[in-house]
């Protein structure tokens, strides 16, 4: 069964995008040696991605190409009109244990949790993050679009691993407590 893994960058303060959306901030980051932070460790063991409709408009916006042709991709939206315009890409309006434990009987490698905030803490509230590697970024934003969005349930995680660069993000890498 496939694990499901947040693998996201975040400010110093906790956001994850400026208030309209935008990550240019993320961009903005000097990286003259162009570390890739462990994303090219992580997306190798992946073949499934859910992310929400603002991320999904986002990402659209920054590529000439969907960059994820190899993956299952779910837009998760409650907008029943929307419509997907890249390939192996399909919309999910609801997001419960059903749908997340049928997620995972389909897959082979892992599932990549995206975003935005307002879906991360639903999988917060539904125990369906199995892991998180959040790369902060050595930046405060003071507003913007937080990680963890409206009320997440109290979770506990293990600190696994950490990772620093020479561009100053830290990696930490935290596992889902078992009872």
């Amino acid at each position: 069964m496939s694990s499901i893994q947040l693998f996201i960058a975040c400010t110093i303060d906790g956001f994850i995008a400026r208030e309209n959306g935008s990550l240019d901030w993320l961009f903005e980051l000097d990286n003259p040696n162009r570390t890739d932070h462990g994303y090219n460790d992580f997306i190798s063991g992946i073949d499934t991605l859910v992310m929400g409709r603002k991320t999904y408009e986002v990402l659209l916006g920054l590529m000439d190409e969907w960059p994820y042709p190899n993956c299952k991709t779910y837009i998760v939206t409650y907008n029943t009109s929307f419509e997907v315009t890249t390939g192996s890409t399909s919309v999910l309006h609801e997001v419960n244990e059903e749908v997340i434990n049928d997620l995972r009987s389909k897959g082979g490698k892992n599932i990549w949790l995206v975003g935005g905030g307002e879906l991360i803490t639903r999988f917060v509230n539904l125990g369906a993050i199995d892991e998180m590697i959040i790369s902060i970024i050595p930046l405060i934003l003071g507003k913007g679009i937080r990680l963890f969005t409206g009320m997440p349930e109290e979770t506990n995680f293990e600190l696994v691993n950490t990772g620093s660069f020479e561009t100053g993000v830290v990696n930490l890498n935290n596992k889902k407590k078992q009872n």
